[in-house]
């Protein structure tokens, strides 16, 4: 949307000029009038329209000595002369301006101000297509630290002096656009603000976003926050794709630009701690400590889950540790000595049960952990759990593996020995006998630890009362489920909550 100046000194033909058309109709933001030159300066300066209609013979400053000042600081801006026949040597300066866009006072009406206006914004659309190549070449010699031809105060396009870098890495492949596509469908979507987009790796790309000079502080957050919150919204709608987007900055000149760049990288290191969306700035990424002796004792209760095949429990307990103490502490060396202790306990339980290909899983997550989400870590890691207790129960007979799924079903209930050897048609003796030898836990014991896991589930999910739970899991009394529970993870059920 380009902004129009009316700089006019005869109240009423400015008025009728400025109610002429339905500006936003076509594409325009109509600016505050002015009624001389020298006020018209003062606009152009403070608002930098794109098109200036204004009056060649005004009182204090004429419409063409206005241009020049103009020009003097922005070159981009298109002029249309409102002229009469008397003054056709100011009409000649014009030209010598470079101006070229005149309308008779008597004879404007809209459709002769429209068809100026159009060409106006044909000549604005080319010289935004010639600028944006020289940009972006400029940009990527400069990105990738080729400054020579560069000087460090040059300013290679008009606004950067009110611009932001932002940083944005994309989730997913945009494959079916290409780079010039996706560029023209973002142009398109966000047509009220103006940006430079361009491609830097294959998931990165960088934006300088104009920041109008007029807006306070508090303006240019706000306007900052919808920009983004726009771009994610365009992204996720057409393109099927969350983005992080990193704040590296206001750019004054060239020499902004690299330090701008990497105080983006830093903060959008941090991406792998948020989930879809998310807007990365100082405050946003900053660091929380975690107690060492908190993390040593999740570490302990991890690893005596996974030795004993609680795995139902070290699931739940990893998905807690990924997304609290993890999440919350945004700490790169936590998150890599936590992946080093998970590797070591599954590669421990691997290398127990003869399951030797599980180095090759271990060391995918390791060489994707600065990549992925914490949260695709901890599903990586999940996903190993599921492959341990499936590769462990498919050792066991078909009748372990029937009992097992008995028990599963039953364990709230009162159920014994007895019953379950009736359901499988086999006798007690022989049951318990080879439940034992096949899983290294009695058919009681077994029951206990199925009770437990689905007591710590309910515990942990903090709506029920202790006496609820106790009844769910298939105690009869609160007393008794304490006390078993204790023993098995040496607290009571207060204490765990």
């Amino acid at each position: 949307m380009y902004k129009v100046l009316v700089v006019e000194d005869m109240d009423i033909t400015r008025e009728d000029i400025m109610a002429l058309i339905d500006w936003k109709q076509y594409d325009f933001e109509l600016l505050p009038g002015a009624r001389n030159g020298k006020i018209g300066l003062e606009y152009a300066r403070k608002f930098h329209p794109d098109i200036v209609i204004t009056d060649i013979k005004m009182p204090i400053m004429t419409g063409l000595t206005m241009i020049e000042e103009i020009m003097e600081q922005d070159k981009h801006i298109k002029y249309i002369l409102l002229t009469a026949y008397e003054e056709f040597e100011y009409a000649k300066k014009a030209l010598t301006l470079g101006i070229h866009s005149f309308i008779l006072k008597y004879e404007i009406n809209r459709e002769i101000l429209l068809a100026e206006l159009r060409k106006c914004q044909e000549e604005l659309t080319m010289q935004e297509e010639i600028e944006n190549v020289t940009i972006r070449h400029k940009l990527e010699k400069l990105l990738k630290g080729d400054i020579k031809t560069i000087y460090v105060e040059e300013k290679f396009f008009n606004w950067i002096g009110r611009s932001v870098l932002l940083d944005i890495w994309r989730w997913k492949t945009w494959t079916e656009f290409g780079e010039e596509n996706l560029r023209d469908v973002l142009k398109e979507e966000l047509r009220e603000y103006r940006f430079e987009f361009l491609k830097i790796e294959a998931q990165e790309y960088i934006v300088f976003l104009r920041i109008p000079e007029t807006h306070s502080e508090a303006e240019r957050h706000q306007y900052l926050r919808g920009f983004i919150i726009a771009f994610q919204y365009t992204c996720e709608k057409i393109l099927e794709s969350c983005t992080a987007i990193a704040i590296g900055g206001y750019v004054n000149c060239n020499r902004d630009i690299g330090e701008c760049r990497q105080q983006a990288l830093e903060y959008l290191s941090r991406r792998i701690f948020f989930r879809g969306n998310c807007i990365l700035d100082r405050d946003s990424v900053m660091q929380n400590p975690v107690a060492p002796e908190i993390m040593e004792e999740k570490y302990n209760n991890i690893q005596k889950s996974i030795r004993d095949n609680q795995f139902l429990t070290a699931k739940k307990n990893i998905r807690e540790l990924f997304e609290n103490e993890i999440a919350n502490a945004r700490n790169v060396d936590l998150l890599k000595k936590t992946v080093v202790k998970l590797s070591y306990f599954l590669r421990e339980k691997g290398y127990a049960i003869n399951l030797e290909e599980f180095d090759t899983y271990l060391e995918s997550i390791s060489m994707n952990i600065l990549t992925d989400t914490i949260y695709h870590t901890e599903e990586r890691f999940e996903y190993l759990l599921d492959i341990l207790h499936e590769y462990i129960e498919q050792k066991y007979s078909r009748k372990v593996r029937e009992t097992i799924n008995y028990l599963r079903k039953h364990y709230m209930e009162n159920v014994g020995l007895n019953e379950a050897a009736d359901f499988l048609d086999i006798t007690p003796i022989y049951l318990s006998h080879l439940f034992k030898k096949e899983t290294g836990l009695t058919f009681s014991a077994y029951i206990t630890k199925l009770r437990m896991e689905k007591a710590i589930e309910l515990l942990r999910r903090g709506d029920l009362k202790i006496y609820e739970i106790s009844e769910i899991v298939g105690y009869q009394t609160v007393q008794y489920f304490s006390k078993v529970f204790k023993k098995e993870t040496g607290k009571s059920p207060k204490e765990f909550v």
